[in-house]
C-alpha cells in the first residue's frame, strides 16, 4: 500500500545517455522505485543519466535523499546526473537545499542534452 502516492518511471537511452521519464509524486511510498530506477540507469551508461523530471508535481525530503544517493553513486563511477524540466515547486527544493550543486538542473530534455553534448549550460 502506497497511501495514494503514485510514480510512473520508464527508462530508455538517448544517445548515449540513460534517459529516466517520471511522472507523478516521489515521496515516503515512491522513493524507493526512483533509487532503484536510477541504480539501474547509472550503471547502464558511462555518461549521463538525465531525469525528466516535467510530470513530477511533489518530490520530498525522502525523494531528494534518493537523488542525493544517486548522485553520490553516478559521480564515483564518472557519471553525471541530470534533473530535467522540474516544475517550479520541485526546482524550489533541489536549489533551497542545495541538491542543485551536485544534480545539474536543466530546463528540459533537449537542453539538458545539449549541455551535455556542449558543455553550455542554458538554464
Amino acid at each position: 500500500m502506497n497511501g495514494g502516492s503514485t510514480l510512473t518511471l520508464q527508462r530508455s537511452a538517448l544517445g548515449g545517455y540513460a534517459l529516466v521519464t517520471a511522472t507523478g509524486t516521489v515521496d515516503i511510498h515512491t522513493h524507493t522505485q526512483l533509487a532503484e530506477c536510477l541504480e539501474q540507469a547509472s550503471t547502464a551508461t558511462g555518461l549521463a543519466v538525465i531525469v525528466d523530471m516535467a510530470g513530477v508535481e511533489f518530490c520530498d525530503s525522502s525523494g531528494l535523499n534518493a537523488f542525493a544517493r544517486a548522485y553520490n553513486r553516478a559521480h564515483g563511477r564518472g557519471v553525471s546526473l541530470v534533473a530535467a524540466g522540474l516544475q517550479d515547486r520541485v526546482r524550489r527544493v533541489f536549489t533551497v537545499t542545495g541538491l542543485d550543486r551536485g544534480v545539474h538542473l536543466q530546463p528540459d530534455v533537449d537542453a539538458a542534452v545539449r549541455w551535455l553534448d556542449t558543455g553550455s549550460r542554458t538554464g
